[in-house]
């Protein structure tokens, strides 16, 4: 089968839908299909950085089209970026050899609409990969007013894709919802996943990163991968304040993000030195970075549940670490933390909520531990990366 992946970033870049997005083309070569990637040239983090045009990744054939390297400063700049690569890459996909499938992500939003228009004219077939549910996730995070002319012309065009696709692959079951809501004709059900051979659970003690980050000694909260516009952290940071005086706890970040910004604006307004902020680290030490936290954090906005799923979930199960998940009762993370009892769950807002927790997790070393073994184990069962090629595969050969 030849196939096309269609999405704004790929491997090496270091954004979560590359990641994933290589895992699948690389699992599908080996499989011994023909396999192409049309992406652009530009890094997610630094738009400076270029890729090379062509390269082979994983038995992959990657084409990356030159682009604006505006980044995500200015909205205006983000929609340049997305309509170079748009044009770029239609232009491309008519001259690769032509697809049995192609496979389009979500970034830029309605690029699926440019892969299937192109797997009608060259005779295949089209499948949305959708991680994140637009133009709805837009209207959450007040982007764009749902009555507005760019509101409705988006409702419009986010319901021709998804209408139009053979198929469309959900990352859960609240978003699969969404998207039969919107018209979709089939909707499969694929979570995305961690390596179980690559993150494993590893004593915190030997962790080097938190020996290095002189995290010896420390309880450590731990919020490692993007922080995005869809994730709260108000009330982890009055958390924090509201915890400063106990030494032994530390709040750690790892990563970045278009929020990173903010978090690092409040810590230094609220003089909090039990936050620290650690950029992001390369994947193949990805476990090692995990066992360095505790408990884990995942937080989302209000409203946005089932609109996406925050991947950085089966790392920290991957890890065998409890997570503490602030954020609307609902969707995916609420629902595989009460249904794997591996977690816990406080609202948004809920401070005090937020303060009993973190304190009955570092005053309890079994919790801790009997949670860590049940996220381990609700992975091993449900969101490894072999269970997933399986039944991405699957959903292919059934095109």
């Amino acid at each position: 089968m030849r196939i096309l992946l269609l999405n704004q970033y790929y491997a090496p870049d270091e954004a979560a839908t590359a990641q994933v997005l290589a895992d699948l083309g690389a699992a599908l070569a080996a499989a011994g299909h023909s396999v192409t990637a049309i992406c652009c040239n530009r890094s997610y983090a630094d738009p400076a950085k270029r890729y090379p045009t062509r390269e082979v990744v994983d038995g992959v054939r990657v084409r990356r089209i030159r682009t604006t390297g505006f980044g995500r400063r200015s909205a205006a700049g983000r929609m340049l970026d997305y309509f170079s690569f748009v044009t770029g890459a239609f232009l491309a996909m008519l001259r690769v050899e032509r697809p049995d499938v192609i496979i389009s992500l979500t970034t830029p939003p309605m690029i699926g609409l440019a892969g299937v228009f192109v797997a009608r004219i060259r005779g295949g077939k089209a499948v949305l990969w959708s991680m994140d549910v637009y133009p709805d996730l837009l209207y959450a995070l007040g982007a764009v007013r749902p009555r507005s002319i760019a509101g409705r012309l988006l409702r419009m065009l986010s319901s021709a894709t998804v209408r139009s696709q053979d198929a469309v692959v959900a990352l859960g079951e609240s978003m699969a919802a969404h998207l039969k809501k919107a018209g979709a004709r089939r909707v499969e059900v694929v979570h995305n996943w961690s390596d179980e051979n690559s993150v494993l659970p590893i004593q915190s003690s030997e962790s080097r990163f938190r020996r290095e980050w002189g995290w010896d000694n420390r309880f450590v909260i731990l919020y490692s991968g993007n922080l995005g516009l869809a994730h709260e952290f108000d009330t982890l940071l009055a958390a924090a304040d509201r915890l400063r005086n106990v030494p032994e706890i530390l709040f750690a970040f790892v990563g970045a993000g278009p929020r990173l910004a903010y978090v690092e604006r409040r810590r230094d307004e609220l003089h909090l030195a039990n936050v620290d902020i650690r950029r992001p680290v390369a994947r193949n030490v990805l476990s090692d970075s995990l066992a360095a936290g505790d408990v884990h954090l995942i937080t989302m906005r209000s409203g946005v549940s089932g609109l996406l799923v925050p991947s950085k979930i089966y790392g920290i199960l991957a890890a065998g670490r409890p997570t503490l998940y602030v954020g609307p009762p609902e969707g995916e993370i609420f629902d595989i933390l009460r249904g794997g009892r591996c977690g816990t769950c406080v609202d948004n807002g809920q401070i005090d909520a937020l303060v009993t927790a973190i304190e009955a997790y570092r005053s309890n070393a079994k919790l801790r531990a009997d949670e860590g073994t049940r996220a381990r184990g609700l992975f091993e069962r449900q969101f490894t990366k072999s269970r997933a090629m399986a039944q991405f595969r699957a959903v292919l050969e059934s095109l």
